[in-house]
């Protein structure tokens, strides 16, 4: 008989199994190096069944003795004998004793090369000829700013089918138009935005027979008095955007001026002294920048994202080329994505995950079920393979290779294209490593496998830097199908195991994280970020500042993690590492009360330390996470709070920048940001200029409130210079891959929405008399303190006269948010009314009334 598969929602299967694979997981090497001369191949149960069992172990899966070690010198030739010798390890490079596995070694940047030779994904070789270029793409492609703004460009190639190559030599940089001086060679150059002018094209490179430019515009200096320059443009593309509305309103909200951008995306407003500024427009997300004194410059830019569910699209990924199993089966893993501009979270989940779907295990007599993020690729154990997986994309440039778009400008414009960096991180289990336990129901497969650790095998990482992708409309019922990306199971190996230790945990409010993750990275410019590694470490046993002792290691808040080196078109290009602790859900749409705090740092290359011998450290903290944050979006004064203002209880250490995001139910956002300081001096948003949604509500007929959630930043200059929102907004520094590289550390709390929600009774249903009930709250913290938002109100009507007006409250709850409730005992009737509210510590209302209401039966 079958087993019923048994639900579980947990941080992920797959991507728990791709942390535990990242930290090791045993596979067979039927791909492994080769034997050079006589190797012994024979059959085996038992290491010592084979020829000497210091140089070769008994792989169970295949039954075959292959070759092993103890230390890096255990796979050269002097050790092994010209009999034993590895094929694979008589590269300059040599090998390396990878969890008792001789694998080649793997090059981070030229310098590890010889002379002459370049490292190129991930292993030495010959340079490739300036002539192979057959196309390239300056980035950014468009620039808009003030006359002395210095640019750095980057150029991207390509050779004639398209693919990314990186020319150690042979690219050359000049200005073609006066607006612009400066020039160069390589693949960067700065260029300084030297006199005004309009958009043309001014910055070339130039490599072998290709050209490619950038086009840049030069506003003059701002010298009007009394007023500030604004400048909107398009985040993800450098567009500038024409009739975005720009208001200048007071400290106490009221409006002072409004202008509307023209041509250039400039808007020039009257203002005085301290004073908000909001840009609306109803394709982007509305930004407003509090407190901004009008003795500065004087001369903003604001660039806006575009609303995330208003286009949908991505690409198509495909896999292929694995490694051979065992008889017992093994379970074949791909979590791919396409690269993420800017920090995580300005991004929306469905742009990074995907709908999740459920996915059915089996492992020798027991099933279960799991949901995984659509753009995961599952197969065995069960799972038979899927033709090919959708990965989500977030709007950007492109150009006439995408066949689908005419006219490419249009398409930029409109948000209907984009072009970013397909990448994917591969594993397979065998079934035999999986650790006992697993399919048990309530076990958190995350916090069992980040325990088990299971040795070192096979993983590896896939890139394909330049993909072109088309969005559209959702719900047009026309299927949308992406390119298809291909890839390579076994492109790039995770070849650098390397400890991480990561600063103390944040405190939340009720303990501690419950899990870190550590992500290697590398930053594609105009792609995004790109994860070529990870690691993971739960905080259970204790719940504390630092993450539980791992296998092998000696003291606790240490991480194994294992990386590839930048490849396929990202040699170059820096690398980042980001440690981010969380409270809840790793994918998919965060619940009410989530709270991540992460913390980023350089990292100059992947390193060869599997035991952790230097590990790799953060110079900056956790900052802790943003709670007491409230708004009161009603026009009458509300527990301390004016109309429409937003306040949060107290300072974040460290943190520079706070950004409140309200969200409504289209999913589109209105960004509020202010210096760190002045987030507890509370701001009031002015009402939207005419014709636009006031996106502080979540725009259903009830008129009730859109989720919210705060973020604290810690943004800094190369040089440690602590940047606040307005220095940001003078600089330009706002675009997303300026503030992701100038952040060092980001906590965020998403508080979602007020709401209350029936659990039991069910609609209709008949009850004891004196009955407990019970509702779920989320949005809202349940409880007498003066931090707390207050409680749930039961009001009973209908039925007899033990029903009418009563009222039952309660300012109790459990952890996962139910409030239990009791019935009066004289209460009774065919149809008695049950209406739970939320209302504050004085038991009045919320504002909006967010209430449930069931009809029941008590006989």
């Amino acid at each position: 008989m079958r087993p019923v598969p048994l639900t579980v929602r947990s941080p992920g299967l797959v991507l728990a199994l791709l942390l535990a694979c990242a930290m090791g997981c045993a596979m067979d090497d039927a791909n492994g190096p080769i034997i050079q001369g006589e190797g012994p191949g024979a059959a085996c149960t038992v290491d010592q069944d084979c020829a000497d069992p210091s140089l070769f172990f008994c792989n169970t899966a295949l039954s075959r003795c292959e070759a092993a070690c103890r230390s890096d010198e255990d796979c050269s030739v002097e050790r092994r004998g010209s009999r034993y010798a590895l094929l694979a390890c008589e590269q300059s490079l040599g090998c390396r004793c990878d969890a008792s596995r001789c694998v080649p070694a793997l090059c981070t940047g030229d310098d590890a090369c010889e002379a002459g030779q370049v490292c190129r994904d991930g292993t030495c070789g010959s340079p490739l000829p300036e002539n192979i270029a057959a196309g390239c793409r300056v980035v950014p492609e468009r620039i808009v700013a003030p006359v002395g703004t210095s640019v750095r460009f980057e150029a991207w190639v390509s050779d004639g089918k398209g693919q990314a190559v990186v020319l150690s030599q042979g690219i050359t940089w000049k200005a073609v138009a006066a607006l612009v001086t400066g020039s160069g060679t390589g693949a960067r150059a700065t260029f300084t935005l030297a006199s005004p002018g309009a958009e043309t094209e001014a910055v070339e490179a130039r490599v072998g027979p290709a050209t490619c430019r950038a086009r840049v515009t030069v506003l003059p200096a701002h010298v009007t008095p009394d007023s500030l320059r604004v400048l909107v443009t398009d985040a993800l593309t450098g567009h500038p955007i024409e009739g975005a509305s720009v208001l200048v309103s007071d400290t106490l909200g009221q409006t002072l001026a409004r202008e509307s951008t023209d041509a250039v995306g400039v808007a020039v407003v009257a203002a005085r002294g301290e004073v908000g500024v909001s840009v609306f427009h109803e394709d982007f997300g509305y930004l407003t920048l509090a407190h901004y004194d009008t003795k500065g410059s004087r001369d903003l830019r604001l660039p806006l994202r575009r609303n995330p569910a208003d286009r949908e699209g991505g690409v198509r990924a495909l896999f292929n080329n694995f490694a051979p199993v065992g008889s017992g089966g093994a379970l074949t893993l791909g979590l791919t994505g396409l690269s993420v501009p800017g920090l995580a979270s300005e991004a929306a989940p469905g742009q990074v995950a995907g709908p999740e779907r459920p996915v059915d295990l089996r492992l020798g007599s027991s099933t279960r079920q799991f949901l995984v993020p659509d753009n995961v690729w599952v197969f065995g154990l069960g799972v038979l393979s899927q033709p090919d997986i959708v990965a989500p994309g977030i709007a950007g440039v492109c150009d006439s290779r995408l066949r689908e778009v005419a006219e490419p400008e249009v398409a930029m414009r409109t948000g209907a294209c984009g072009t970013r960096s397909a990448w994917a991180l591969t594993a397979q289990v065998p079934s035999g490593e999986l650790p006992a336990g697993m399919m048990d129901p309530g076990t958190d497969p995350l916090l069992l496998l980040a325990r088990a650790l299971p040795q070192s095998g096979r993983f590896s990482s896939s890139l394909s830097r330049d993909v072109q992708f088309t969005l559209r409309p959702p719900g047009g019922g026309e299927t949308v199908l992406g390119p298809l990306v291909a890839h390579d199971f076994q492109q790039v190996p995770l070849g650098f195991p390397f400890v991480v230790r990561i600063p103390a945990l944040p405190r939340l409010r009720d303990g501690y994280p419950e899990r870190a993750v550590v992500l290697g990275t590398v930053a594609a410019p105009g792609r995004g970020l790109v994860p070529l590694g990870l690691g993971a470490a739960v905080n259970t046993s204790p719940s504390d500042p630092l993450t539980d002792t791992q296998p092998g290691l000696l003291t606790p808040g240490f991480v194994r993690v294992r990386m590839a080196p930048a490849h396929h078109g990202l040699e170059g290009q820096p690398y980042r590492l980001l440690a981010l602790a969380s409270s809840g859900s790793l994918v998919g749409e965060a619940s009410a009360g989530t709270a991540t705090s992460a913390v980023f740092a350089p990292l100059e290359a992947p390193r060869f330390d599997p035991e952790g011998t230097q590990p790799v450290t953060f110079s900056d903290a956790f900052l802790a996470v943003p709670e007491g944050s409230r708004y009161n979006p009603d026009l009458l004064p509300w527990h301390g709070l004016l109309p429409r203002e937003w306040r949060l209880d107290a300072t974040v250490p460290l943190a520079t920048v706070v950004r409140a995001t309200f969200t409504n139910a289209a999913g589109r956002r209105w960004m509020v940001v202010m210096d760190g300081r002045r987030a507890v001096s509370g701001v009031r948003l002015p009402v939207p200029s005419s014709g636009f949604e006031d996106r502080t509500f979540q725009g259903d007929t009830e008129g009730s409130r859109a989720s919210l959630s705060v973020e604290a930043l810690r943004v800094t200059t190369a040089e440690g210079a602590s940047l606040g929102a307005p220095a940001l907004a003078e600089s330009g520094g706002f675009a997303p891959e300026a503030l992701a590289e100038a952040t060092r550390s980001v906590s965020t709390l998403h508080q979602g929405r007020p709401q209350v929600t029936w659990v039991d009774p069910a609609e209709g249903a008949s009850l004891d008399r004196g009955a407990t009930v019970r509702v779920r709250v989320d949005g809202f913290h349940v409880g007498p303190g003066l931090t707390d938002d207050g409680g749930v109100l039961l009001s009973v009507r209908g039925g007899g006269p033990g029903c009418d007006g009563v009222l039952v409250s309660s300012d109790l709850a459990s952890r996962s948010g139910e409030v239990s409730l009791a019935l009066p005992a004289t209460c009774s009737g065919t149809e008695v009314v049950l209406a739970a509210s939320l209302v504050d510590g004085l038991h009045l209302p919320l504002r909006p009334a967010v209430t449930a209401v069931r009809t029941v039966r008590v006989p």
